[in-house]
């Protein structure tokens, strides 16, 4: 009987090198494949855990990792990796996985976090390099039209095309599902996607999406010139934590959330303005605001601006993220004026402090949004396939400003559809861009999350969940944890973040930390102006 078991398990243990032999293999056949104008440059299976060329160690299991090269222009260089599970701790999907700002590198934790999810999982330096690795981000855009054709959509569709043939050549058939998640530049990828590849993916998680480009960017210039165009001063540190404590007691509690939060629930319905702060003749000014710090912050709070029709291009700073404001008392970055996309158009020694809002921006917009911007609403093709989106969105988000999301949001339509037939808004109260901030802002929203959970907790599970049974998330829980990144961290708080335009309203006992403490419940919508028709697109 023992030597029949002991025969039994070693032809187990031989089957089973058996396969993995096979899957190595097939793993490393996969060099030299062409698919389209790409090529794999390098196939290798992975033991255990993998170091990147940066030295950070991810714990992976075994894996075939593939890197490849597509070259769509001749001044094309667009360099994806592509991570293949063993069979058997394959979900049966794949994930496409978004970058940063103008990319020029690999996100690996994102990699990492899709393949320990069960994902294929691709990620693409959107063919920008060295972008980051130079330290020049936008700048390597400049006089390289086909390289920012390339980053501004073309490579994150390369990346699908040549991942799913690894797919369908490594495991013998095709992903059942596909699905996409990234944000701020990697929210911009998927609504590229969507938009123009709506067969390249069934659903879709976007957070905080740079996907109004040319508005975008423009809106940094403008906060840099805030004080040399509004005739304001520079607004302290001091007095932009002084302004943002009074916007707080004025309204917190109000909008939803709970009276004692160091956030607000929807700043949107906060009427708080920098004149309520304003210094009496009597009063020391270290107590309110000058006349020259209201002016630039009330500029800032307004968005950007038409000087001559008084139009509004592109929304403000929401309350709750005006402390970005502090980078003007401690000078520029290099002392240069933030114009990336514009020096594309005027060349990069252009001095950008000359910037006009209206003739400037029109031409930027005319040259640059038909290439930079995904601005397009209508989702019909997408939707016709099956297709699901779901974005988010910090309130406190100094970055991109939470109102464009918000409008993209109410702007979708697909054939006549509402647009929650296919579409999900999570606006997250007091989370910075993508992440951080004041607010619980650990939900599941990336494949680079610090923590993963089922559809409840994990939006990325969620929105799993609902391509692939038709049950729609209403509401996730967030968790704000004292160490996100450390593994003793501990829990802070809980709270649910639910489906726009609901809120999570404190239900008026029990502990304010804790999400059981708190229902999502009907609200007004958000209120902002929109932007003029001429700049949404």
């Amino acid at each position: 009987m023992r030597l029949l078991l002991l025969a039994t398990t070693a032809m187990a243990l031989i089957g089973f090198s058996g396969k993995a032999m096979a899957m190595d293999t097939a793993c490393l056949d996969l060099k030299g494949k062409v698919v389209g104008d790409a090529a794999v440059l390098t196939s290798e299976a992975v033991e255990n855990r993998f170091i990147a060329p940066g030295g950070q160690a991810f714990e992976t299991g075994a894996f075939c990792r593939i890197v490849a090269r597509a070259t769509p222009s001749p001044q094309s260089n667009i360099v994806m990796e592509i991570w293949l599970p063993d069979a058997q701790r394959w979900n049966g999907k794949f994930l496409g996985t978004g970058n940063g700002g103008f990319a020029g590198d690999i996100r690996y934790a994102g990699l990492a976090g899709g393949l320990r999810r069960g994902y294929a999982v691709a990620n693409t330096d959107m063919g920008s390099y060295p972008a980051a690795a130079a330290g020049v981000g936008y700048e390597a855009g400049n006089e390289r039209p086909e390289v920012v054709r390339d980053w501004a959509y073309r490579a994150t569709h390369e990346m699908t095309l040549v991942s799913k043939a690894m797919v369908s050549r490594y495991y013998g058939r095709r992903p059942d599902y596909s699905l996409f998640a990234g944000c701020s530049t990697g929210g911009h990828q998927g609504l590229m996607e969507a938009q123009r590849y709506p067969e390249d993916y069934d659903a879709i998680l976007a957070g905080a999406p740079g996907h109004n480009r040319t508005h975008l960017h423009a809106a940094f210039t403008h906060l840099a010139l805030a004080t040399r165009q509004s005739g304001g001063d520079i607004v302290s540190p001091a007095k932009l934590g002084l302004f943002s404590a009074a916007a707080l007691r004025a309204c917190v509690g109000k909008d939803g959330g709970a009276p004692g939060d160091s956030f607000l629930t929807d700043p949107t319905k906060c009427g708080f303005r920098p004149q309520d702060l304003a210094c009496r003749p009597d009063q020391v000014s270290a107590e309110c605001l000058t006349a020259g710090e209201i002016k630039t912050l009330q500029w800032t709070l307004d968005g950007i601006r038409n000087p001559r029709t008084g139009e509004l291009i592109y929304p403000g700073l929401t309350l709750g993220s005006e402390g970005i404001l502090a980078f003007l008392a401690g000078g520029l970055p290099n002392g240069r004026l933030p114009a990336e996309l514009a020096r594309w158009v005027f060349g990069p020694d252009w001095d950008p402090s000359t910037f006009s809002f209206d003739a400037d921006m029109t031409r930027v917009d005319n040259e640059l949004a038909p290439i930079v911007n995904a601005m397009d609403a209508d989702l019909s093709r997408f939707v016709a396939r099956g297709g699901k989106l779901i974005l988010y969105h910090g309130w406190s988000d100094f970055v991109v400003r939470p109102i464009d999301s918000v409008l993209y949001y109410d702007r979708l339509t697909a054939a006549g559809a509402d647009q929650t037939e296919f579409a999900r808004l999570f606006m997250a109260p007091g989370v910075s861009h993508c992440q951080d901030g004041l607010g619980p802002d650990n939900f599941g929203q990336s494949a680079e999350a610090v923590t993963e959970g089922g559809p409840d907790t994990d939006l990325l599970a969620a929105l799993d969940q609902w391509v692939t049974t038709g049950v729609a998330p209403e509401q996730v829980m967030a968790t704000r944890f004292d160490q996100p990144r450390s593994p003793e961290r501990k829990v802070i708080a809980t709270r649910p973040i639910c489906a726009y335009p609901k809120v999570a309203r404190y239900n008026g006992h029990g502990d304010a930390a804790q999400a059981d403490s708190f229902d999502c419940s009907a609200a007004e919508p958000a209120r902002y102006e929109p932007p003029a028709q001429a700049y949404l697109r």
